[in-house]
């Protein structure tokens, strides 16, 4: 499917993911709260049977009502009933919230789906295990440490944790938390294993001061090491060095720059975050995402403007505030058109995910319109439930008929992107094709004020001609892997370590708040097939060149090691 249509679903459906494990700055929206309360609903301490039993309830039916396949992985639609039927006759009289959250985590995890989840109560003084891990080659290892004397350790590969081999923690991560393929599975698992109450939780007892982490492989030696646990970590993580300077990073988790000051050095494009740049803000007001409108929008205009009170900024003021990517890449394209740099680097290994719009934009600055609107991006089909406008309070079930048929009922899918896509597959766009196209991606943008201007002024399309790397990890996830696509359907090579997330999957998250419990979480509504056409990759996207475990301790471990494998990228 042309890229317009790709547009058209991230503006209407807004594309927006709660990455995993969900960031604390994405709060669920309000509307949502309201829209799937119990009008009923009891105030008292949870949580009772009845209090349970009636959150059990919701559960499965936003699942069923929302979800655009909450059957498939599950065994079908008699074993996923089965399961919820199983955790109501199992409640006891009470559990506490955490209790609870453990029960209902396997009915989310069977879904296999890593964008649908329910996100931990809060535990008061919440004590940290003091280890940063990574994955390589599908191995758990240490990225970083907090104290000189476990320095050695860095680049080590863990084999067990508490006693218990990583092999079966693996088996017991995937009855935890759904996910896309091996690697979302192993990034969840290196999360909880940061968490003294999710470490607990996966060997099965209590963790005091230390936890024993067995380590070893490669120039490490086999040993067993304690790693401290404690309520929270002043110090600084200690990496390996790197040779390496990355460009400083600004409020909204994205920095650019140069990888020396000579003509052939390589452009860095750091974009660590997509959650926190002007244009998605500009979406989310768009499209009623008013979730991230309120606390997290304040949060970040008041580290871009260095002031506490924002008392008499409206909503207009406070998203013009936050820096732009636009804005940015105005001036980054323009420096390396000044320089003749033969090269950008897109680095999207911390980008956990966000909004996708910034995916758009950079094509758009990048490579010529035509080729963007005519390359194949799949396509998604999305799923239009109460909980979907209840997030997405722009949109409503008469817009919803508007653009698809009259007769389009609450909890239909829309397929037409995939039979257009399965039309057009193998067909070169005509030139009205492409005109029409253009007319919708500029309507579209009128969306995104700040990428309009630059649309409209014709200055910025592929204002920059040269090779596109992009640098890829395990933590490179949803909206980062959406940029991570659509820059490779267009010619960019993939460097470094194999994505958490896949494809073909489902992804777009709706937020949800449980009426008796108040435990939050996400729900997908869409049916995304990035690579319909190319199965294996569709599951896990193997780089052009991967970063091995043997390649990373040839580098010494350096943390920036991938950027060592770019000139492989032919």
């Amino acid at each position: 499917m042309r890229k317009i249509a790709v547009a058209l679903a991230l503006l209407a459906g807004c594309r927006n993911s709660a990455p995993a494990p969900a960031p604390v700055s994405a709060p669920p929206p309000a509307a949502a709260k309201v829209a799937i309360a119990d009008a009923g609903a009891n105030d008292a301490a949870c949580c009772s049977r009845e209090d349970m039993r009636a959150d059990l309830t919701r559960l499965q039916e936003l699942l069923e009502s929302s979800h655009p396949d909450p059957y498939g992985r599950a065994g079908g639609a008699d074993a996923f009933r089965a399961r919820f039927a199983d955790a109501e006759r199992e409640l006891p009289a009470t559990l506490d919230p955490q209790a609870f959250y453990l029960r209902l985590r396997p009915l989310l995890a069977q879904v296999r789906d890593g964008h649908t989840n329910l996100r931990p109560p809060a535990v008061p003084n919440e004590r940290r295990v003091l280890v940063g891990l990574d994955i390589v080659e599908e191995r758990l290892v240490v990225r970083a440490v907090y104290d000189e004397s476990a320095r050695a350790t860095i680049g080590g590969v863990i084999t067990a944790v508490e006693g218990a081999p990583v092999a079966t923690l693996i088996e017991r991560m995937k009855e935890r938390r759904g996910y896309d393929n091996a690697y979302t599975n192993l990034w969840h698992l290196s999360s909880a294993l940061t968490r003294a109450s999710s470490l607990e939780d996966l060997v099965g007892h209590p963790v005091g001061a230390t936890a024993r982490f067995a380590v070893g492989a490669g120039a490490i030696d086999a040993r067993v090491v304690g790693v401290g646990v404690g309520a929270g970590a002043d110090a600084a993580a200690l990496r390996a060095e790197t040779k390496i300077a990355l460009p400083e990073k600004d409020v909204t988790g994205i920095g650019s720059g140069f990888l020396g000051k000579d003509a052939k050095a390589s452009a860095v494009l750091r974009i660590d975050s997509a959650m926190e740049y002007r244009e998605a803000f500009e979406v989310w007001r768009a499209t009623g995402f008013n979730g991230n409108l309120g606390a997290h929008l304040d949060g970040v205009v008041r580290a871009a403007t260095k002031k506490e009170s924002l008392e008499g900024m409206s909503l207009d003021d406070k998203i013009r505030a936050v820096p732009s990517f636009t804005e940015r890449l105005e001036e980054l394209v323009t420096e390396m058109k000044r320089r003749g740099t033969p090269q950008l680097v897109v680095d999207l290994r911390e980008n956990e995910g966000g909004n996708s719009v910034f995916a758009s934009i950079l094509e758009y600055f990048l490579y010529p319109l035509d080729a963007v609107l005519s390359a194949d991006h799949g396509y998604q089909v999305p799923r239009y439930s109460a909980l979907y406008f209840a997030n997405h309070t722009a949109d409503s079930l008469e817009k919803v008929r508007a653009r698809t048929r009259p007769d389009f009922a609450l909890g239909d899918s829309d397929t037409a992107a995939e039979e257009k896509w399965k039309a057009s597959r193998g067909k070169k766009p005509s030139p009205e094709d492409l005109a029409r196209d253009k007319l919708a991606m500029g309507r579209l943008a009128k969306m995104v004020p700040t990428f309009d201007a630059a649309l409209t002024s014709g200055k910025w399309n592929a204002a920059w001609k040269g090779r596109v790397v992009v640098l890829t990890s395990a933590r490179t996830y949803s909206a980062g892997f959406d940029a991570v696509l659509d820059l490779r359907a267009l010619g960019a090579k993939v460097v470094g370590v194999p994505p958490a997330q896949a494809a073909n999957c489902f992804i777009d998250s709706l937020a949800f708040e449980l009426p008796r419990s108040h435990l939050v979480g996400s729900i997908s509504y869409k049916r995304s097939l990035g690579l319909p056409a190319d199965p294996k990759n569709g599951e896990l996207l193997r780089p052009d060149v991967e970063l091995t475990y043997e390649a990373w301790q040839k580098r010494a471990f350096d943390p920036n090691a991938a950027y060592d494998l770019v000139a492989q990228a032919r």
